[in-house]
């Protein structure tokens, strides 16, 4: 297979522009790096190409039929990536989103408002998956969950539940009340603890608000009621990301635990 060497290569031009959010949009396509999340995203069929070094292609072993395989130079491949060292590989996936419609009737929504950083979104979409939340849901004006600094945040999640984006809350509160759902929204200076969720066994939406400006007022106006983590120590707040996890583990079914109610879920890594 013949290598590709020069970045003005027409398939390596197209794939570097879905690192501009209008191109992906405008596409349905994006950008997946890192032999793990390029993993993930083949396992779920959403790879349409793959880049990779001639090393890296041969860790990642046999590859489904009909992915598109481009050899490239070191350096083609850096100028597709988006972290300085490089993993040498880099994907093409298609959209892997879904509409109100396809949100499960059951498990967690986890609803990311206004959130800025797109660090703090594939993070929160790794803790959501690894709790067994049944969807991710990014209002609009929330950076893209499919943007590449996201996707490698979310270390291969974001192909393991459903993930709505560009949504409207109102339309989410009237999706989500039909399906009998309560609505909760994590704010620092509510009264209730999340923590007193355990037990409950209402199916829940929970709302996180911007990093610097929490929930707003149309967020509130369709929620049922707000929730905080409580804060035993001296520090003023904790970051979006921290909360969420905390948050979004006593919301989750088995309240407190991943797997199921009553059971342990199976053991993982906090820093893969």
């Amino acid at each position: 297979m013949e290598m590709v060497t020069s970045t003005r290569n027409a398939r390596v031009k197209a794939a570097a522009a879905l690192t501009r959010r209008r191109e992906r949009r405008a596409t349905g396509r994006h950008l997946v790096e890192g032999p793990h999340a390029v993993t993930e995203a083949l396992a779920a069929g959403a790879v349409e190409t793959v880049f990779a070094t001639p090393e890296a292609l041969e860790d990642l072993g046999q590859l489904p039929t009909g992915v598109e395989v481009v050899v490239v130079a070191d350096h083609v491949l850096a100028h597709l990536a988006d972290t300085t060292t490089p993993q040498g590989v880099v994907a093409v996936a298609g959209d892997v989103t879904v509409g109100l419609e396809a949100l499960p009737p059951e498990g967690l929504v986890v609803v990311l408002d206004r959130l800025a950083d797109p660090g703090n979104v594939g993070g929160i979409v790794r803790t959501a998956d690894a709790a067994g939340a049944s969807a991710v849901v990014c209002t609009e004006g929330t950076a893209d969950v499919l943007g590449p600094k996201a996707v490698r945040a979310a270390v291969g999640s974001t192909y393991h539940l459903p993930l709505v984006v560009g949504c409207d809350l109102a339309a989410l509160a009237g999706v989500a009340r039909g399906q009998g759902r309560r609505l909760l929204g994590l704010d620092a200076g509510a009264d209730t603890s999340v923590l007193e969720l355990a037990g409950e066994h209402d199916p829940l939406v929970l709302v996180l608000g911007n990093e610097a400006h929490g929930l707003d007022a149309e967020a509130r106006d369709v929620l049922d009621d707000v929730v905080s983590v409580p804060m035993r120590g001296a520090a003023e707040s904790l970051n979006v990301a921290a909360a969420a996890a905390v948050a979004i583990y006593a919301a989750a079914p088995g309240r407190g635990g991943p797997g199921e109610a009553g059971g342990s879920g199976r053991p993982g890594s906090a820093n893969r």
